[in-house]
């Protein structure tokens, strides 16, 4: 006979987004911040020693969903059986415990307030629970995984990079964005918004923060041999394409044009 266990829930605090309905939730999540509640204020002291933190959050879905094991997910264009995943294998609301889990930045506190970067949850989200984002322990930058759905514009997928060269560097800086819109153009223009898998890269060994972007978004690093670099102020995909940087970028590499930025030349007419 299995033992006995207390599934007792208690929220230690709720959400607060200006986002309330779920498809108005943007992929990475919007800003947001999380009240605790005056019984668990104990529970933050020294929190200030993390600059991320892992929330778990009750989603607040519909009782039926909560029968639901399998799902069309969002970026996935068959509706098919053949665009079916079981919800473990994705990030889905619906699911047999609806349990939220997001790592976000730690902007700032505020008594029993915590302001976050970006939160995937909607106002009003029940907390169940707070933990440190452990770089010796969470951060596994080899790690692999198959893409689940495309992005739907150029737009959420440049967001998207960006936010993944950030996460790899740190900050927001103009080289990311340029490394971003690189990466985004080339799967735009060569793999149909798609995850292209293993690339080999040649970069600029001058810009230091560019090759941040570059293997936050591709994983390449120079450790395995899909990194490696050269003097020239043009970023070479093996076989596919060369992005050659012109010589002065644009103050905002984000709203600039692909022309503004680069000037490509396919592996098929170099």
């Amino acid at each position: 006979m299995a033992p006995e266990f207390d599934y007792t829930l208690r929220p230690v605090g709720v959400v607060r987004s200006s986002v309330r309905e779920r498809k108005r939730m943007a992929v990475w999540g919007a800003p947001a911040s999380v009240e605790i509640y005056p019984a668990f204020a104990e529970a933050l002291h020294r929190i200030e020693k993390h600059s991320h933190l892992w929330i778990f959050g009750w989603l607040m879905n519909g009782r039926d969903e909560r029968h639901v094991l399998q799902v069309t997910p969002r970026g996935v264009s068959d509706p098919g059986p053949e665009g079916l995943h079981g919800v473990f294998s994705v990030r889905s609301p619906a699911r047999p415990n609806p349990i939220g889990l997001t790592v976000a930045r730690v902007l700032a506190r505020e008594g029993l307030t915590l302001h976050f970067d970006r939160l995937d949850f909607l106002d009003g989200t029940p907390v169940l629970d707070l933990k440190p984002y452990f770089i010796t322990r969470d951060l596994i930058f080899s790690a692999n995984g198959k893409q689940v759905g495309k992005p739907r514009s150029r737009e959420e997928l440049i967001e998207s990079l960006l936010v993944q060269a950030v996460h790899f560097h740190g900050d927001i800086h103009p080289e990311l964005i340029l490394a971003a819109r690189i990466v985004g153009h080339l799967r735009q223009t060569y793999f149909d918004f798609n995850d292209p898998g293993q690339l080999r890269i040649t970069a600029p060994l001058s810009r230091p923060v560019l090759l941040d972007g570059l293997m936050g978004i591709t994983r390449v690093t120079p450790g395995r041999g899909t990194l490696t670099f050269h003097s020239q102020d043009v970023v070479i995909f093996e076989g596919i394409a060369e992005y050659r940087i012109q010589d002065q970028l644009p103050q905002d590499p984000l709203s600039a044009t692909d022309d503004a930025l680069f000037a490509v030349v396919t592996a098929s007419s170099t």
